[in-house]
């Protein structure tokens, strides 16, 4: 499979303060409370507590839900130049949430694998 990516441009943070609504890129219903990624000046202009300033890398390529191994390539690419990720699954794309002063060096990095 080729790889083809994006880093989205916008600032992105983690809160647990704030439920699905339009200011969220993505939400999660989790046990203890909801976990929204939304973008920092909106978080900053909300009042909202945040953690984990990140950029956005999306995986352009279109995966399968039943594909084998494609996060784990991409995470392992990520590690072994030391850049931590979290990885979120959608029903066509893959995020990779670095941190933010990570962004571009992670991007350059998974580019190289086209």
């Amino acid at each position: 499979m080729i790889f083809k990516f994006y880093l989205l441009p916008e600032r992105y943070v983690f809160t647990k303060s704030l439920n699905f609504n339009k200011h969220s890129l993505l939400f999660f219903n989790e046990s203890n409370y909801n976990t929204s990624i939304i973008e920092k000046t909106k978080a900053i202009k909300l009042k909202i507590d945040f953690t984990f300033e990140s950029r956005c890398i999306k995986l352009l390529s279109k995966t399968k839900l039943t594909d084998v191994g494609i996060s784990s390539k991409i995470t392992s690419v990520l590690a072994s130049n030391n850049i931590p990720c979290n990885v979120i699954s959608g029903y066509e794309n893959d995020y990779f949430f670095v941190p933010f002063d990570d962004g571009l060096k992670a991007f350059e990095v998974l580019s190289s694998l086209s």
